[in-house]
């Protein structure tokens, strides 16, 4: 309770009697004030204001301010990220106060690791283990109120997946790290990247794991297999517009690959598409072709200096690192803005030291599918997080709540 405040009411109800008193005592003095005019209505509590004659008012009570009491802490998980060694929990909570909170997981009897939330009650929790299966939980207390959330249950289970010869899955050296059937019909600009007319077209970046010879890249490298069953060469095969040193990995694909409801079969390299490095890329393909209905999701980010070659300038002074994020293809704010405050705050990115941040900056200077976020922190980033329906690609489609491990340079 408000120390302060019950002194203030003592005063008033002791200052009440001595006027009862005066009152009755000397009620033939017109310059007393009778106490019933100093009666506040029910739900209101008299106040001091010097600036009225009778030197006092009535004012709508506030239990809040005596008691200081809220509901409990409300705790909700909005990503849980594994990478076979660390897990990374990102959520938020619902208190009025959400500083004055402490989220607290416990692996087991023995291990419990806790943090605080920032002002917008975002949070984040870093666990290390090497188990192939175990549980957590999670709770949000507010210890001064002896409050607690409801308790959010985690099932963690890493049982390594197998096909049906029993063989463990194996990964390729290199791989498509997405297809996104992205545009309908391409705008007249989309002319300037392939250099003949392709509006009209459709338009599927296509993002590999490593970076690419320029030279290489040329539409005879590809095939693109429809719902139908055919086979297409894209008319165009382009890097532009993302031709940056740090970028020079997503391949621009136009050509009749599909219609909304008819989203492409498989994207397969066939001909002579070379790394930076000089490797053959030939035989590698994908599947998982995301629809033109579906909105972009982060597929990279990678760690820089902010000397980098390539970023210098990019970002404001004082920043101490750069998380280059790769989306499937090219984004904006919404109806093709340049992307602001609603996305700078929309993106999280936790750190080796467990804080959770926003970044200093977002810096997007083409129109492209990388977008730099310039972080004030030393701490390296170790994980990104972005909140759904505040990325935009070229159709205007909002991208779903997306997630990417840090990568370092």
């Amino acid at each position: 309770m408000n120390r302060d405040f019950v002194w203030f009411v003592i005063v008033i109800i002791l200052g009440g009697n001595t006027l009862v008193m005066l009152n009755s005592e000397e009620a033939a003095d017109p310059n007393l004030i009778d106490i019933e005019e100093l009666t506040c209505s029910l739900g209101e509590i008299m106040v001091s204001n010097v600036s009225l004659s009778e030197g006092y008012e009535c004012t709508e009570f506030d239990p809040h301010s005596i008691t200081h009491a809220h509901p409990a802490p409300v705790l909700s998980v909005s990503n849980v990220i594994d990478n076979g060694s660390a897990i990374a929990i990102f959520g938020d909570v619902d208190h009025l106060h959400p500083n004055e909170i402490s989220v607290r997981l416990n692996l087991d009897e023995d291990v419990t690791i806790s943090t605080q939330p920032n002002m917008d009650g975002a949070w984040s929790l870093t666990v290390n283990s090497s188990a192939e299966q175990f549980y957590l939980n999670i709770t949000a207390n507010h210890d001064l109120e002896e409050t607690t959330s409801n308790t959010t249950f985690i099932e963690i289970n890493r049982t390594a997946s197998v096909e049906e010869n029993g063989d463990t899955v194996q990964s390729q050296n290199f791989s498509i790290l997405s297809a996104y059937h992205g545009l309908d019909e391409l705008p007249f600009p989309a002319n300037l990247l392939c250099g003949f007319n392709v509006a009209g077209d459709d338009g599927m970046p296509v993002v590999f794991s490593t970076q690419l010879q320029a030279d290489s890249v040329v539409p005879e490298s590809f095939l693109v297999i429809r719902s139908d069953g055919e086979s297409v060469v894209p008319n165009c095969a382009t890097l532009h517009p993302a031709d940056e040193p740090l970028e020079l990995r997503t391949v621009l694909l136009t050509g009749d690959f599909g219609t909304f409801g008819e989203t492409p079969l498989r994207v397969e390299v066939t001909g002579h598409l070379l790394t930076s490095d000089g490797e053959s890329l030939l035989g590698v393909s994908t599947e998982d072709i995301t629809p033109l209905e579906d909105g972009p999701q982060v597929v990279l980010a990678e760690r820089f200096a902010p000397d980098t070659n390539g970023l210098a300038g990019e970002c404001p002074d004082g920043t101490a690192q750069v998380v280059q994020l790769t989306w499937q293809g090219g984004v904006t704010g919404p109806d093709g803005a340049a992307l602001g405050e609603d996305q700078r705050l929309g993106t999280r990115v936790l750190l080796e030291d467990g804080a959770t941040v926003n970044p200093l900056a977002l810096v997007d200077d083409d129109p492209d599918n990388h977008v730099l976020a310039c972080l004030a922190e030393d701490s390296p980033a170790q994980w990104v997080v972005v909140h759904a329906g505040l990325f935009h690609d070229p159709g205007d489609i909002a991208n779903p709540a997306t997630h990417a491990e840090v990568a370092d340079e």
